[in-house]
């Protein structure tokens, strides 16, 4: 792991990387980016997807690196091997394989204290409907917390708590970085604008969902991404970032689809970085 990057005289920087399955990926560019231009981030917070490349960020894994890993396992014949489907009550996937894959790269006993970068990941609890900053104590768990889709994956049990996927209430976690200080907060937002995409059960055949989905489905996944998209917009009049960044990534990329995708998302979110890094400069140099 080789996150060596110099510090320079610049203000502090805190980093929000949102939820958005394989939309994700995009953060990877960013940090791609910024590594390339020698800009430390200071602290990180992240959410789902956003969270767990925040987490392997944070413990010393370089943008490249991460970058190897995505493309690595995100092959049709990976992630066909990542999913372990028995009959259950809760969750159509058991997660099991993935965890083993995280722990691998993570380490089962690594904790918050180890890592490299200040990080917080978020969850939603359950029992008590409330999000839950998670940012201390195993990194695993709090992992497979942040990632575990409603209905796709069983509720991780930590404590008493039974925790979700925490953009089911902040999928951009601005505000969970005000604990860390940073003088600059930079948000990315990958997820889908809802205003301006067409939805796939209503577009056409060329852009349509590339999977045999029933439509009921559809329906229901679509009006997560519009109380998900609304709720953002809420917490951003309450929290606003510096910089909040949204790259054009195409719309059938979604949470469940553009996995195999991986090394053209990463560059997307180049692309988009580099269109904001005079501003970010401008930020945290001048």
């Amino acid at each position: 792991m080789t996150n060596d990057i110099s510090i320079k005289n610049q203000r502090t920087l805190g980093l929000a990387l949102s939820g958005g399955g394989a939309r994700g990926f995009a953060h990877i560019g960013f940090l791609k980016v910024l590594a390339e231009e020698n800009i430390h981030v200071s602290c990180l917070a992240g959410c789902s997807m956003g969270g767990l490349v925040s987490s392997l960020f944070a413990i010393g894994y370089s943008a490249k690196e991460i970058e190897q890993i995505a493309i690595k396992h995100t092959t049709v014949r990976e992630m066909i091997n990542l999913v372990d489907r028995t009959p259950r009550r809760r969750g159509l996937i058991v997660g099991q394989r993935l965890r083993n894959l995280l722990a691998q790269l993570i380490g089962k006993d690594t904790t918050f204290k180890d890592t490299l970068i200040p990080l917080s990941l978020n969850a939603v609890d359950l029992i008590t409907s409330q999000e839950v900053i998670l940012s201390e104590g195993n990194l695993l768990d709090a992992v497979m917390s942040t990632i575990a889709i409603p209905g796709f994956f069983a509720p991780v049990k930590i404590d008493k708590m039974q925790l979700i996927d925490g953009g089911t209430l902040n999928n951009l976690p601005v505000k969970n970085l005000k604990s860390f200080s940073p003088s600059v907060i930079m948000a990315v937002d990958v997820h889908p604008d809802t205003s301006r995409e067409v939805p796939w059960q209503f577009a056409d055949q060329k852009i349509r969902f590339p999977l045999p989905v029933p439509d009921f489905f559809l329906d229901f996944y679509r009006a997560q991404l519009i109380m998900i998209s609304r709720l953002t917009e809420i917490n951003l009049e309450h929290d606003q970032p510096d910089l909040l960044i949204r790259p054009n990534l195409p719309s059938e990329i979604t949470m469940f689809y553009g996995y195999q995708k991986a090394e053209k998302i990463i560059a997307q979110g180049e692309k988009s970085m580099r269109k904001n890094l005079e501003r970010l400069k401008q930020l945290l140099f001048e």
